[in-house]
């Protein structure tokens, strides 16, 4: 069972072999709960058995045999509560993690159902947090559902001491020896150029951004006091260091507190971001550059039209899209979903797909476009 990353996402949604065949379990980490997730496997196998088609047994059959064979090996205890991803088609088989809860589903389709993923993938961004302080420099990256400290190289220094050696004042010497909180002249900047503090702060970001942000190009998150915080900003180089800060003794400082003002951020920053989105949504409809005509924007997305893509979540519609006749086919008895292959489609032609738990009453219809030209 594989973990998604940009990589598996790209294989699965470029996958051309049809039928294709993906099915969403929720999974347990608690042993007891563990134990059900294969018979619930075993019931959704059934479940499609019983509601194919008599035309597509040989084949839904295919598509069934890893997925039964992988069902032996019970490779279903994981360290967190998830859902388990199965996607089998002829001649791809993936079994993915999400650390996410999706109702227990399955979809039979031209395409794999990947609205799940898009939707982790666009949440899920990995992120670096430097703490900053006189007697602490850390390094950190994670996501949503990791935080992990780096081990930074021999060459980058843990602290000010380390970084400027002998070039460090008397000041800062007297007192990191006394371990007295105020340190005479560390606040009192007269000459740029020549603080301790700048010295050290160019010293950190160079380091930090050549062995790290330049090479990962992830955003950069700073942890500091307010005082240095706005000294290391006006003095760093890093393209990827963001204007919002963690306001933090680096000194001492909490792991899981850390993580959790870090996703503040990014939380704070998604919101206003698809804010501004659904605001241009807005105004597009009336200007005839946004939609929320179901058969409209498939043909958009056909047509590689479609910036941004609002879909309100658990929002389903059976049936196909039929690209040679540039028509939706719905279809109630169907297994594939309409809304999905939009989505698919936006994201293989580089547009953004945005999935909203709040917001439902800017998208009455439940999905909303918002096109390029």
């Amino acid at each position: 069972m594989k973990t998604l990353d940009a990589e598996l996402l790209n294989s699965l949604t470029k996958n051309e072999s049809a039928p294709c065949l993906s099915i969403y379990l929720p999974v347990h980490k608690n042993v007891s709960e563990s134990a059900q997730d294969p018979l619930n496997l075993k019931n959704i196998i059934k479940d499609i058995r019983t509601n194919v088609k008599p035309e597509d047994v040989q084949g839904v059959e295919s598509l069934l045999e890893p997925v039964e064979k992988y069902l032996e090996e019970k490779s279903f205890v994981r360290e967190n509560d998830g859902t388990l991803a199965i996607f089998s088609s002829p001649k791809v088989f993936e079994t993915v993690f999400l650390p996410t809860a999706h109702a227990p589903a399955f979809f039979v389709d031209d395409c794999f159902y990947v609205l799940p993923l898009l939707t982790f993938a666009s949440e899920n961004k990995r992120f670096h947090v430097l703490t900053v302080g006189k007697n602490h420099v850390r390094l950190f990256e994670g996501d949503r559902y990791r935080f992990e400290e780096i081990s930074l190289g021999d060459d980058i220094p843990r602290t000010m001491k380390e970084a400027l050696g002998y070039d460090l004042t008397d000041n800062h010497l007297h007192a990191a020896a006394g371990g007295s909180a105020a340190i005479h002249g560390y606040m009192e900047i007269t000459d740029e150029k020549d603080t301790d503090n700048v010295r050290f702060f160019r010293i950190i970001d160079h380091e930090i951004n050549t062995n790290y942000s330049k090479p990962e190009k992830i955003p950069l998150i700073l942890a500091a006091l307010p005082e240095n915080q706005s000294l290391f900003q006006s003095l760093s180089k890093n393209e990827c260091l963001l204007k919002d800060y963690i306001a933090l003794n680096a000194d001492s400082i909490d792991k899981a507190d850390l993580h959790q003002h870090a996703l503040a951020i990014f939380e704070q920053a998604k919101t206003q971001q698809v804010a501004k989105q659904l605001e241009r949504f807005a105004v597009g409809k009336n200007e005839k550059l946004a939609t929320d005509e179901v058969a409209d924007i498939a043909r958009h997305a056909m047509d590689s039209r479609i910036d941004q893509l609002f879909i309100a979540e658990g929002k389903t519609l059976a049936g196909t899209i039929s690209v040679e006749d540039r028509k939706i086919k719905p279809n109630k008895d169907s297994y594939g979903d309409i809304i999905n292959q939009i989505a698919l489609l936006t994201y293989k032609n580089g547009g953004q797909v945005h999935t909203l738990a709040n917001n439902t009453s800017a998208l009455p219809r439940g999905i909303g476009s918002l096109n390029r030209f």
